[in-house]
């Protein structure tokens, strides 16, 4: 699949023979290139003939809306989008400031996307949140998306052939865990790359969550609202994610010197199917439970519903990812947001700034911020 852009960043008109640049005689004709190539398409041609030299300033936002006749809003957005490919520079009072371009300076035209290590990405609500971040950070650098599902073994061969032909000029993991096959030897032939969500800790570049300030912020959230008896639900704690969200909760535990029993630690909590519902039959049950993904809220509130348990006013409730169980919003599950759209776009700025500068950028932590609904209560 590919996402492509109709103009052509490396390919600017030549100069006729009266010395002025074909994009010159387009000039008048705004509208009629605007309906063919799109409005940002042309203004980008004329950009990089030369019609509007580097240092200077575009006409007024109004200006080319009349000669596009394209609305002033939709020409912003334009502006803005040209600046994250580098061709201008937008200045609040000034307007917009044309770059100096060359075109054999590197830039990022053509990118891989493998959207996971392991063939088929099954996790369907992180992969569409993904792919849609990447889809937006590559339509903001007029940059092409080569997407496969492959579970070739000969990818990453076919990945470097493709980098030395001139055919791609980086590659983007969505998850990636097996730095060995896959990473190392993007290292060793100097491809940029960038791993868009880590959830193995690589030492790579990539976009990423720190999974411990995701509990301490959870857990920090419940005190505040009086919870001193908490419970934690997660999956293996073989899984990195769910590791440093054990840990975390059992040192805030510790810290604030909660009540704490075994059975309020809920591991490898996969689905409804396989749960034992355990939990509820203890005697002493906590004020809130904090659920890392929302399939185990969902879990928790079939569970809860079956013995007779109301969320908030029995048990409360607080998850993170709002990506995994559709019915989050409807059942007013309070949940901290992951971010997967920030992950992906950020994936191809990173991308993009290692192509043009030659240089591996620093790592993106993003944050994720609450999304309250009604499961958590407040307690006197």
């Amino acid at each position: 699949m590919q996402k492509k852009e109709t103009g052509k960043l490396n390919q600017p008109k030549q100069a006729g023979k009266n010395g002025k640049s074909e994009a010159a005689a387009v000039a008048g004709e705004g509208l009629a290139t605007a309906k063919t190539q799109g409005t940002r398409a042309a203004l980008r041609e004329e950009i990089l003939a030369g019609l509007w030299k580097p240092g200077t300033f575009l006409p007024s936002v109004r200006k080319l809306g009349e000669r596009f006749q394209t609305p002033k809003s939709s020409i912003h957005n334009i502006l803005k989008l040209l600046q994250e490919e580098g061709l201008l520079q937008l200045h609040p009072t000034r307007g917009a400031r044309v770059n100096h371009y060359s075109p054999e300076q590197p830039c990022l035209r053509r990118f891989f996307l493998r959207p996971s290590d392991f063939g088929s990405f099954n996790y369907l609500p992180g992969a569409a949140g993904l792919i849609n971040g990447v889809m937006r950070g590559a339509e903001k650098k007029n940059a092409e998306i080569l997407l496969s599902f492959t579970d070739s073994e000969n990818v990453t061969e076919e990945i470097l052939e493709a980098f030395h032909a001139g055919e791609i000029q980086g590659v983007i993991y969505g998850q990636c865990r097996n730095y060995k096959a896959l990473i190392d030897p993007l290292e060793k032939a100097k491809v940029p790359y960038v791993v868009a969500h880590d959830i193995h800790h690589l030492e790579v570049l990539k976009c990423f969550l720190d999974y411990r300030k995701i509990v301490q912020q959870a857990m920090e959230y419940l005190l505040a609202r009086g919870h001193r008896e908490i419970a934690f639900w997660c999956g293996s704690p073989d899984d990195f994610i769910y590791r440093e969200g054990i840990m975390e909760y059992l040192r805030l535990v510790d810290e604030y010197h909660l009540e704490f029993h075994k059975e309020w630690l809920e591991i490898n909590v996969i689905s409804a199917e396989k749960y034992s519902g355990g939990f509820f039959r203890q005697k002493k049950m906590p004020s809130a439970v904090i659920t890392m993904r929302d399939y185990r809220a969902k879990i928790f509130f079939e569970q809860a519903a079956a013995c007779g348990l109301k969320i908030p006013q029995d048990i409360s409730v607080l998850s993170w990812d709002n990506n995994t169980w559709p019915g989050a919003e409807r059942a007013g599950l309070t949940t901290y947001l992951e971010p997967l759209s920030q992950l992906g776009e950020m994936a191809v700025k990173l991308l993009q700034q290692w192509v043009v500068e030659g240089i591996r950028p620093e790592n993106f932590q993003a944050e994720c911020p609450l999304i309250e609904r009604d499961s958590v209560q407040v307690l006197r």
